[in-house]
């Protein structure tokens, strides 16, 4: 059984389970934490992981209509909604299926990110690739990678303790606004996400990836995990051949793929290809 539907029917197991372990808790009326919710959930998962696992046509309607992301967007919307909710009433916010939902939603995206891996195989499955080059950032890249990644973290952790410092000294009137108090749940969450994002990025800076260019767009796979994902042309803003690096622009501010010169062959050849799909681009940020 290839890992990829391994993945895959871990994945949609997970999820589908995680739901069915929902229903369950809202038929009996009682939390996900229930041992016969917890049951029924985890036997789902067996089975319908186990089902899409050795039977990965099965996918095949799911990735190719685009199923999961119309779920994946339920979800937010649901989310958002129940936040917004409880934010008014505290019952609502205290339901045992308030942070279970908000769960699901992790694994649903999760879930996202490996099915994307498959609807990948399956739009250029049978394309022939223009080209396709592998490698990571030059040293000088990675440097300023790494001071960006101090800045961030000094900042997400310097910036709350000056502010809930002055601020209510200075507007006392804030500590009483329901913006506030939420701010105060969430911030923690906040500050330990982007701490820990800047501690990876200066910890695994190279970002080795592999990128393959078809007619309909780019596929970029990491190097360590092996998943990929689409980029389609409309999001390329263009590329940049520099006397160090081959980049790849995107319309997203600090996100380009960057490439050293010595990392792959003939990379004039490679800005070629990239000049028939997008136009040269000038430098950004990072």
């Amino acid at each position: 059984m290839p890992s990829l539907d391994l993945k895959l029917g871990l994945a949609a197991g997970s999820y589908v389970g995680l739901l069915v372990a929902f229903a369950t808790g809202l038929l009996v009326d009682a939390s996900v934490f229930d041992p016969t919710v917890q049951a029924t959930g985890l036997l789902a998962c067996l089975l319908v992981g186990g089902v899409f696992a050795y039977r990965p046509t099965l996918a095949a309607p799911v990735v190719e209509r685009h199923v999961l992301s119309a779920v994946l967007a339920l979800h937010v919307a649901g989310i958002l909604a129940l936040l917004a909710v409880a934010g008014t009433d505290e019952a609502t916010g205290a339901h045992p299926l308030v942070f279970p939902f908000i769960v699901s939603a992790a694994v649903g995206l999760v879930a996202f990110v490996l099915l994307r891996d498959r609807h990948v195989e399956t739009v250029f499955g049978g394309e022939v690739a223009s080209v396709s080059w592998y490698g990571g950032p030059h040293d000088r890249t990675v440097r300023r990678m790494r001071i960006v990644a101090i800045l961030a973290g000094v900042t997400v952790v310097g910036a709350p303790l000056v502010g809930f410092a002055v601020i209510p000294h200075r507007a006392s009137w804030i500590e009483s606004t329901r913006a506030w108090a939420l701010l105060a749940e969430v911030g923690p969450t906040i500050i330990g996400g982007v701490l820990g994002a800047s501690i990876g990025t200066f910890l695994v800076t190279d970002r080795d990836r592999r990128f393959t260019v078809y007619d309909g767009g780019i596929v970029v796979q990491t190097g360590r995990s092996g998943l990929r994902s689409r980029l389609p042309w409309w999001y390329i803003r263009g590329y940049e051949l520099t006397a160090r690096e081959l980049v790849v622009h995107t319309w997203f501010p600090l996100q380009a793929y960057r490439f050293d010169r010595a990392h792959f062959e003939q990379p004039d050849r490679v800005a070629d290809i990239l000049a028939e799909y997008v136009p040269e681009s000038e430098a950004t940020w990072l």
